[in-house]
């Protein structure tokens, strides 16, 4: 589980990010980012209900979440992250998720090392 302070939950958080941020993607994730006032990391996701039922979006939800809970010490601090997923990650395994979300940290020069 991703700790609280790591979490992004605020509608009006992400629609600010939405609409002041730099955007990455790929073929299963978009990734917004932006520079935040903090010394945190805050990391917010956005499924949409075109991916399937409730159980299949909820276990992309954990797997993702898992993915940034492995990375948090990883990544630069002082930025604020959405990762939407996408139609085509509907169906992969946990490692193409991972793989995806940590390509576009590097992307985005966002992750150390």
């Amino acid at each position: 589980m991703l700790p609280k302070k790591y979490r992004l939950r605020k509608d009006r958080d992400f629609r600010r990010i939405y609409k002041k941020s730099q955007s990455l993607a790929d073929s299963y994730f978009v990734l917004y980012f932006r520079k935040n006032n903090s010394e945190n990391i805050r990391i917010g996701f956005s499924i949409s209900k075109k991916l399937g039922k409730a159980h299949e979006r909820n276990l992309l939800k954990r797997q993702m979440r898992e993915v940034a809970r492995k990375n948090i010490g990883n990544i630069t601090p002082g930025f604020d992250l959405i990762f939407i997923a996408r139609q085509k990650i509907k169906g992969k395994s946990y490692q193409d998720v991972e793989k995806s979300m940590e390509n576009l940290l590097k992307k985005g020069r966002l992750i150390n090392g």
